[in-house]
């Protein structure tokens, strides 16, 4: 019977990147797919395309953040750290963050207003619609706004809600900042680059307002 050191179930985007990193190490390592080589995100999710395919899929994997091939990849690169590293990484340190490829694309991180308010802490909260964003009404796709809250007393943000276009990419400008435990001022005091749609994220943090 053959022995291995490590099993990999599944082969979507992190599944044969651990199998490789484990093998360079000297590791015996298998992989089990009980499907298509590719995993999900290839054969049947994550492009638009495919998404509205598979509609119930998308409906399914939209309630359950977990599922996105994002956080099964950071999941790879978490155990990587701590098996080969050295490197006590944790999922606990993970800040939830997903895109939804309608249209326009929604992007979201952190908490929610609706959380936010039941957290009782003080906050402030912007929010532009995006026919106020120039970029949005150069392409005609005005549909859609921003929203970001920021914990009042610790002025870190606390999460944010983009539904317009870009704001699959947008999104992320807000999640760097949230990783790096940076105040909104810092955002609020960029220069960001016109015309585009983030180029409106420093005029939100100069309209931040309590949130009643």
């Amino acid at each position: 019977m053959t022995r291995h050191d490590a099993i990999i179930i599944g082969t979507g985007r992190s599944g044969p990147s651990l199998a490789g990193r484990l093998a360079a190490a000297g590791r015996n390592v298998a992989i089990i797919e009980r499907k298509a080589f590719g995993g999900t995100c290839v054969n049947t999710g994550c492009i638009p395309t495919k998404t509205l395919v598979a509609s119930a899929y998308a409906a399914h994997i939209a309630r359950r953040a977990d599922a996105f091939t994002h956080t099964s990849y950071n999941d790879f690169e978490i155990v990587a750290a701590n098996l080969l590293d050295n490197d006590p990484r944790r999922v606990t340190d993970r800040i939830t963050a997903y895109n939804l490829y309608v249209d326009p694309p929604l992007g979201r991180v952190g908490m929610t207003e609706a959380e936010v308010r039941a957290s009782r802490r003080p906050a402030l909260m912007a929010k532009m619609p995006m026919d106020k964003v120039g970029r949005a009404s150069e392409k005609g796709e005005t549909r859609g706004f921003m929203k970001i809250l920021v914990d009042r007393e610790t002025r870190l943000i606390l999460g944010a809600s983009l539904l317009g276009i870009g704001a699959d990419e947008v999104i992320h400008t807000l999640i760097d900042l949230m990783y790096a435990k940076a105040p909104y001022t810092v955002l609020k005091r960029a220069m960001h680059i016109h015309p585009t749609v983030s180029e409106l994220l420093p005029t939100m943090m100069s309209q931040l307002e309590p949130l009643q």
